[in-house]
């Protein structure tokens, strides 16, 4: 005999109410709408100035059976809170638990059928949990009972549940016809090795002379070698069959009549993958597929239906073509699920999800049944995906009479979303159009070989003629290499198979330490949405694993996060605490990694200055999550920059532009060498820049004045040719053993002729603080004056010779005598410090 029924007052009663009789007894059989009870409730009248006035009202019984017991007692005043909770309990003939089509699985009665109280037994069971579309829907109290059957059953074979996803975590898929090109390329060529092979012993040597181009395989066919092909109908596209003269013509008919072929590829390893984890787990496929399209996946990669039984769940029946719902095949208990999935998005990041690395077998093919799903970042979550799929309301055991209708007898609604499903349909139909029309695959392909022809042309010049590889060889015959652009060497299954194993035995492990009373204490499943206690649960276990990934790390992201967003609101903090991580929004003791996404910021130089903190590029992050393994952050590690000036010299004024303290000598257009990494030291001749220095000390701002303007000290003529010699060769020693400097812009001087105003006199005047400073150098090359010692003779002879001519001029040479000065020059300077010395000595 099943329970009694727990019933419950609608929640559009004008509550608070208070009972006024109970109108059946216990042990009374009722129908429906036989009154139940009398209830009285004040109304407020909304005219103004109006008077509250107490009002009456009945409620009647939405079900049949015999009464069990009343909950309520007259008087008792009821408020929506205690609304929740059952007022009457019902012994039903049948509960109506298990529905198909729209009748009662147990006792064949209509369930469609609405009262006048707007309550149909279809609500009351509303779960379905099958994997048909069309198959039965459960009320919750069933469902329970089902989900305990199950788990007592996997437990006595120390087995789990396992949802497994399809594209791109199993397989990989496309309907590229360049794949179909290529495999039958390869089977021909297999023939006609096959064909020479057995002719061998016969064959002459005419038969074995034959071109080296028609023996070279397609060099991806050792990956092709176990991809599976299909044909769906043009339903897969989601193209409707039409008749008569309207049907299509050319591609699109042949898309119409035909269909579209597929080509599947298994994901290496997934023979081990399926057969080891077959022995501890019970496996469900669920896809964004079409139903057709995941039977035959299926047929495909298990041929004798040992690993999935059918198990099959699609996007034909799963309800919603943005999101996969757990619940809808363990309504109750998810505590022995696990899921791999690639993407988490779709999943919300379930805690019973272990992700998996995108299988992208076909190059940059893609996911080919959920183009119209959106694009992820790196960490596979989209921040814009949201729940459209409504959990039906779980109400078996439980009867809630209402007037409100259901979600599905709403048009406009339902309209809309089918809208919406018909346009994801279609741009995924168009994918795939453009896919069989375009041949992306042919197009990588030639791609990948123009620049591998390229590659070589260049790399066969600098190659050494003694070692030729094969390629070469082939090259030299006229025959260009071909490069494979399918690979066969991903190995994600075998890394996810030792995290499944790692779960399976974690849960058994706990499993077997709760003991047997433990067990049973604990035997009713937890509701839907709650954590439960019991410690062998999935949903415990896999966050833990999931936390030892960055367990101990204290990060701060640096240009990862925007700057207008809240950074614990964002998915890569979520997900970078999901791991076990901390985080942080600015630099602290604590943090012992920047994750960053680009140099140069200012938490990465305070980090550098700081010292002790890791920094690392995003990609550290983004393949430990992926890979739940905390990786080896050397080879993620920021270059380090070269050291600017400012951090070289922290006490230089930041607004000096150079740190010569020479009027001309600014170096406002030279890119400084830590600015620059290009322009290093061991780089520049030092030779061209003591020639170019050289170059710069003689020359000359007017072409007709280079000894005037660089010897005008000497203009008198009094210097001697060995003089001249000696102040050059003393000007090129000085030059060159100069410390090396690197070129700086000069301000070019300013002549004469370019002035306009030719005058000796105008000439200082006219010429650039550079060419000042050339001509000073110039004078000054030899001994200094101020060292030269002199008799009082020497100088009352200069200072007569001064009076007679006005015009005397004590030059120095490297002796210390003075020279004789011609007193009919009158194109001589003073030698102011001469006059002045003779002035003060008398």
């Amino acid at each position: 005999m099943s329970s009694p029924t727990k019933v419950y007052l609608p929640p559009d009663l004008p509550y608070p109410i208070k009972v006024s009789s109970l109108d059946v007894k216990p042990s009374a059989s009722v129908q429906r709408g036989v009154r139940l009870l009398s209830y009285s409730f004040k109304y407020q009248a909304t005219t103004p100035g109006s008077r509250s006035e107490f009002r009456f009202g009945t409620w009647d019984c939405s079900i049949e059976g015999t009464v069990d017991a009343w909950k309520v007692r007259v008087g008792e005043v009821i408020t929506l809170q205690r609304a929740k909770e059952p007022v009457i309990t019902i012994i039903e003939p049948c509960k109506h638990g298990i529905q198909v089509g729209g009748l009662c699985g147990l006792c064949g009665k209509d369930m469609t059928v609405y009262d006048y109280t707007g309550f149909s037994d279809a609500s009351r069971a509303s779960i379905q949990m099958t994997h048909s579309a069309f198959g039965p829907t459960v009320s919750l109290e069933e469902a329970q009972r089902i989900e305990q059957e199950t788990a007592e059953r996997l437990l006595k074979f120390r087995k789990l549940s396992l949802i497994v996803d399809l594209d791109q975590t199993i397989v990989h898929a496309t309907v590229d016809p360049t794949v179909g090109e290529w495999i039958a390329e390869g089977e021909a060529w297999e023939a006609g090795q096959a064909k020479k092979t057995t002719s061998a012993s016969t064959s002459t040597d005419s038969d074995s002379d034959t071109d080296d181009a028609e023996d070279e395989c397609n060099p991806n066919w050792d990956a092709l070698k176990d991809v599976r092909r299909f044909r769906l109908g043009p339903e897969a596209l989601g193209i409707p069959r039409r008749s008569g003269p309207t049907r299509a013509e050319g591609k699109q008919k042949h898309i119409e009549n035909q269909g579209c072929m597929y080509y599947i590829k298994p994901r290496p390893g997934w023979q081990d993958f399926l057969k080891r984890l077959s022995y501890k787990y019970e496996m469900h496929v669920y896809t964004m597929g079409t139903r057709a399209y995941a039977e035959e996946v299926c047929a495909a990669i298990d041929p004798d239906g040992k690993v999935f039984g059918g198990r099959i769940l699609s996007r034909d029946e799963s309800g919603s073509l943005t999101e996969k719902n757990l619940q809808r095949l363990f309504p109750c208990d998810t505590s022995m699920v696990v899921v791999i999935d690639d993407r988490a998005d779709v999943w919300k990041w379930s805690p019973n999800l272990i992700k998996v690395i995108p299988y992208d077998f076909f190059v940059g093919i893609g996911d080919i049944n959920s183009t119209f799903l959106p694009k992820v970042d790196s960490l596979g979550y989209d921040q814009n995906s949201q729940n459209k799929t409504a959990i039906p309301p779980a109400v078996g055991e439980s009867v809630v009479p209402t007037a409100s209708p259901s979600p599905l007898s709403e048009p406009e609604e339902k309209e809309r979303a089918e809208s919406e499903s018909k346009a994801m349909l279609t741009q995924n139909s168009l994918a795939l159009e453009a896919q069989v029309e375009e041949r992306p695959l042919a197009k990588k392909q030639e791609e990948l070989q123009t620049s591998s022809n390229e590659a070589s042309s260049s790399g066969s010049q600098n190659a050494p003629s003694e070692s030729l590889s094969t390629a070469a060889s082939q090259r030299l015959k006229g025959v260009p290499p071909r490069k494979a652009l399918l690979k066969n060497d991903d190995v994600e299954l075998k890394r996810v198979g030792d995290l499944l194993e790692g779960v399976h035995r974690w849960f058994y492990t706990a499993y077997d330490n709760y003991s047997a009373e433990e067990r049973k204490n604990k035997r009713t499943l937890a509701p839907t949405g709650t954590s439960s206690a019991k410690p062998y649960d999935v949903t415990q276990i896999i966050p833990r694993m999931r936390e030892r990934t960055l367990e101990g790390v204290h990060i701060l992201f640096s240009s990862v996060i925007p700057l207008d967003t809240q950074p614990d609101t964002t998915e890569v903090w979520k997900v970078a605490c999901m791991f076990g991580a901390r985080c942080y929004q600015e630099l602290s003791p604590r943090v012992t990694h920047v994750v960053a996404a680009k140099h140069g910021t200012a938490k990465v130089d305070a980090a550098r200055k700081r010292g002790g903190v890791k920094i690392v590029w995003l990609s550290w992050f983004t393949d430990s999550v992926a890979l739940w393994q905390r990786q080896d952050e050397t080879p993620y590690l920021l270059d380090a920059p070269t050291p600017s000036a400012a951090s070289l010299s922290p006490n230089l004024d930041p607004n000096q532009i150079s740190s010569d303290p020479e009027p001309d000598a600014d170096d406002w257009d030279v890119v400084p060498v830590a600015e620059n990494p290009a322009l290093e030291l061991d780089s520049i001749d030092w030779n061209d820049v003591n020639a170019e220095v050289e170059a710069a000390m003689n020359e000359s701002d007017d072409d007709d004045e280079d000894v005037a303007s660089e010897r005008g000290s000497l203009k008198s003529g009094m210097a001697t040719d060995d003089e001249m010699a000696t102040d050059d060769s003393r000007s090129r020693i000085s030059s060159t053993n100069s410390s090396p400097r690197l070129k700086r812009k000069r301000l070019r001087s300013v002549t004469p002729s370019d002035s306009g105003n030719g005058p000796a006199d105008q000439q200082d005047l006219l010429r650039s603080p550079l060419s000042k400073r050339k001509k000073l150098v110039a004078s000054r090359t030899g001994a200094s004056r101020l060292k030269e010692a002199f008799t009082a003779e020497q100088i009352a002879e200069a200072t007569r010779g001064r009076s007679r001519s006005n015009s005397l001029q004590l030059p120095l040479p490297s002796s210390g005598i003075p020279s004789p000065v011609d007193e009919d020059d009158e194109d001589e300077e003073d030698d102011f410090l001469a006059r002045e010395l003779g002035e003060d000595w008398g």
